[in-house]
């Protein structure tokens, strides 16, 4: 169907346009080791949020490139926005999209520092545009997870999985001769808020074997990435189709 990017759109085009799917990107700029862009987040929400467009027709808007990256503000690099301003910055975004008449926007998000923010935003949206929907996608962890498994032994931040990932989007920006691993062990399983938590698990800004990594791997799982994202959008507005009906009824 091919991507439509709505900052190349004229006035005209844009107005005669079905506002059916948005599509939002939503990255960090922070420290991923050594080897890696420090835009790599918002690279990979980008690049996954344009493979969705392009396979469902959506209307792709720019990515939001800044983040909430407490945890990695240590190191050179990286830009940690307060969580309030993220907030109601997103929140002002999303809120503008839905104003031009959009009965549905995804949110691509590349960094998990960000993920219950936008969920909170999500959640509040809905509630002002009870027409609409919005939906918050963790493009690495919550869809191609059998796939991600299978390709991967050693996930992780600037890990296997996003340094195979980069290698394959953007190869001239990734510098394997820096890569290092690091695995941190730990049987916690609740959410766990610490300083010394996140300096003993990325005590490098990297979790997982990055060199372990191949384009050819990053590619399988975007493209898996991509697949399943499209196929969940479909069923979402499979959804709201049925229940517009039930409410005209």
């Amino acid at each position: 169907m091919g991507a439509q990017k709505i900052w190349l759109m004229s006035g005209k085009r844009f107005d005669s346009e079905l506002k059916l799917v948005a599509i939002l990107p939503v990255g960090s700029v922070e420290r991923h080791g050594d080897h890696l862009p420090i835009g790599t987040d918002t690279l990979e929400a980008e690049a996954v949020a344009l493979m969705v467009s392009e396979k469902l027709g959506a209307h792709l808007f720019p990515p939001i490139w800044y983040g909430s990256s407490m945890g990695l503000k240590r190191f050179s690099g990286t830009i940690d926005v307060e969580p309030n301003a993220f907030h109601n910055y997103v929140k002002s975004v999303i809120r503008e999209i839905l104003r031009n008449g959009y009965s549905l926007v995804v949110v691509v998000n590349g960094h998990g520092g960000n993920s219950y923010m936008l969920r909170e935003v999500a959640r509040e949206l809905a509630y002002d545009f009870k027409d609409r929907a919005i939906v918050v996608v963790d493009w690495w962890r919550d869809v191609a997870q059998k796939v991600r498994e299978t390709l991967f032994e050693f996930p992780g931040h600037a890990g296997e999985d996003e340094t195979s990932v980069m290698m394959y989007l953007t190869p001239n920006y990734v510098d394997m001769d820096s890569a290092k691993d690091h695995l941190y062990v730990t049987n916690i399983k609740v959410s766990t808020f610490s300083a010394l938590v996140d300096e003993a698990t990325y005590p490098e800004a990297v979790l997982g074997k990055a060199t372990r990594a191949s384009p050819e791997k990053g590619r399988q799982f975007l493209e898996a990435v991509a697949e399943d994202i499209a196929n969940e959008i479909k069923k979402i507005q499979q959804v709201l189709r049925e229940l517009s009906k039930c409410k005209a009824v």
